[in-house]
């Protein structure tokens, strides 16, 4: 599966989070059980979305909330 594949995914999760009655940072655990991929490549793909400017994660990557920006993304 492609990164951009993974991208778009990771948003999506994110996404299914604001519909929570007090959404809360996702835990990179668990996003890396939905896409079943390992907690190292789920953290680092974390922090470059970081950079990118479409989720803010904290430094580690292990936990993360989708952005304004991530949200337009979603919906090109």
């Amino acid at each position: 599966m492609s990164i951009r594949t993974k991208k778009q995914q990771v948003l999506e999760i994110l996404v299914e989070n604001l519909n929570n009655p007090q959404p809360q940072v996702v835990n990179s655990g668990l996003i890396a059980d939905k896409l079943e991929m390992s907690l190292k490549d789920t953290c680092q793909l974390l922090k470059i979305m970081h950079e990118m400017g479409v989720v803010v994660s904290d430094i580690e990557g292990h936990n993360a909330l989708i952005t304004r920006e991530g949200l337009n993304a979603l919906a090109l």
